[in-house]
């Protein structure tokens, strides 16, 4: 079992429509008010634009999300492990 935390981010472009952005592995010992800070300061670098509009205009939400993976099985891993034995 693997558990996998992400930031997951959701904001307006220029245009209006919505985008979201995730960060793997986030520092999950900030405060809700310094992820905000440091969110905005993305916002306010403008790195991102498609066809001349900002990607990532406006801040909208921002929220972990945790995933638990469970595998099942892994036919490579399988296969890699009987030609080990060989």
């Amino acid at each position: 079992m693997n558990s996998v935390k992400k930031l997951v981010v959701n904001f307006r472009n220029a245009m209006g429509k919505s985008q979201t952005i995730s960060f793997k592995d986030p520092d999950t010992t900030k405060t809700p008010s310094q992820i905000k800070t440091l969110l905005t300061d993305f916002v306010g670098l403008n790195l991102f634009q498609k066809d001349g509009v900002r990607s990532y205009e406006t801040l909208i939400s921002a929220k972990f999300v945790e995933t638990i993976e469970t595998p099942v099985f892994d036919l490579e891993q399988e296969a890699l492990a009987a030609y080990k034995r060989r």
